[in-house]
């Protein structure tokens, strides 16, 4: 059990890590890093590169890290839920806010960039 909860543990720390790296890389192009800001700038840089939405991942991830460290199906579930809901609702909102920010410059990213990863 030990080698599951200190795979747990990298993965906890592998999904923060990405997660301060997106905040980051906000912080430094100068765009707000709470949800549902405004975006004055459109960050393609860092993470961004790899996925239009890495703060979200990373939170994913050390959900499920957590859940394996801590052999938690209730921290399973609520990883899995945290996930759909941002899929499903946050994530399209935040995507129809910056298309209307950014126009074609956004479409172009979401085509040559994926949701996640």
């Amino acid at each position: 059990m030990a080698g599951a909860a200190e795979g747990g543990v990298a993965l906890m720390l592998a999904g923060i890590g990405w997660a301060m790296w997106a905040a980051w890389q906000l912080r430094r192009a100068g765009a707000p890093v709470r949800p549902g800001a405004a975006a004055g700038v459109l960050v393609e840089e860092g993470p961004y590169r790899f996925g239009r939405n890495p703060m979200s991942l990373g939170l994913t991830v050390a959900l499920l890290g957590a859940a394996v460290a801590f052999g938690s199906f209730v921290a399973a579930v609520a990883a899995f839920a945290y996930a759909a809901y941002m899929h499903l609702v946050r994530i399209p909102r935040e995507e129809a806010q910056l298309r209307g920010t950014f126009g074609g410059w956004y479409s172009d990213y979401t085509a040559t960039v994926r949701r996640w990863l």
